[in-house]
């Protein structure tokens, strides 16, 4: 059998553990980064998401229920950008809620954010702390009476100042009341201010994507 020299022999891999840890921590494996470089990068980020969301779930689902519930998800959001988040954001963000039954009766008894929700939850509240400042001075700029809310031609206004070029209806500032305003006063008060914006974004985008597809019914 022909013997390589000793400087040709190839080095045994580094073996490297299951992938449980946040990608912060896994970072610092530098013998598994050498493993992990083998692997296509789409996989690899896809494990690393996985493992990020694995790492959140062993921390913040106390009770196993295989979903973050309310006050669960707020540690969460706290834990990640160091602002907890407020009671209408909240509400918003758990609109992506699902119901489970965790008792086995076949009846849904508690409801929270899924692993398949729970990294796009996190990354649309990340962004509205990033947003906040900006968005709070906006508020001012648009509170001409001081009422410390937004009235509906206020509120119009501040909708055509995020989104340049865009139309809005009056059907527009009816919805973004009826879906963040809660204490059903027709205004928006402060703390309501981004799920509106994001409220609005959303429903310009499903109104570009109905335009674009020509469909009927949006």
């Amino acid at each position: 059998m022909l013997m390589l020299p000793s400087t040709l022999q190839p080095e045994p891999l580094p073996t490297c553990g299951p992938l449980l840890l946040a990608y912060p921590l896994l970072r610092k494996q530098s013998k598994c980064d050498s493993v992990l470089r083998l692997i296509p990068a789409k996989h690899t980020a896809t494990r690393l998401e996985q493992a990020k969301v694995d790492a959140w779930f062993a921390q913040f689902d106390v009770n196993h229920s295989g979903v973050l519930e309310r006050e669960q998800l707020s540690k969460l959001l706290e834990h990640l950008t160091g602002t907890s988040p407020d009671r209408v954001t909240m509400e918003f963000l758990m609109q992506k809620a699902i119901a489970i039954d965790t008792t086995g009766d076949g009846k849904p008894d508690t409801s929270g954010i899924s692993r398949a929700s729970a990294e796009a939850v996190v990354a649309k509240y990340a962004h509205y702390v990033e947003q906040k400042e900006v968005l709070q001075s906006i508020f001012t700029d648009f509170d001409t009476n001081h009422s410390g809310r937004l009235e509906r031609g206020q509120l119009r206004a501040l909708l055509l100042k995020v989104s340049p070029g865009k139309e809005v209806a009056d059907s527009d500032v009816d919805y973004v009341l009826n879906m963040c305003n809660d204490d059903s006063k027709g205004s928006i008060a402060r703390d309501e201010l981004l799920p509106a914006v994001a409220t609005w974004r959303h429903l310009a985008e499903s109104s570009d994507a109905c335009d674009s597809s020509s469909c009927v019914i949006c």
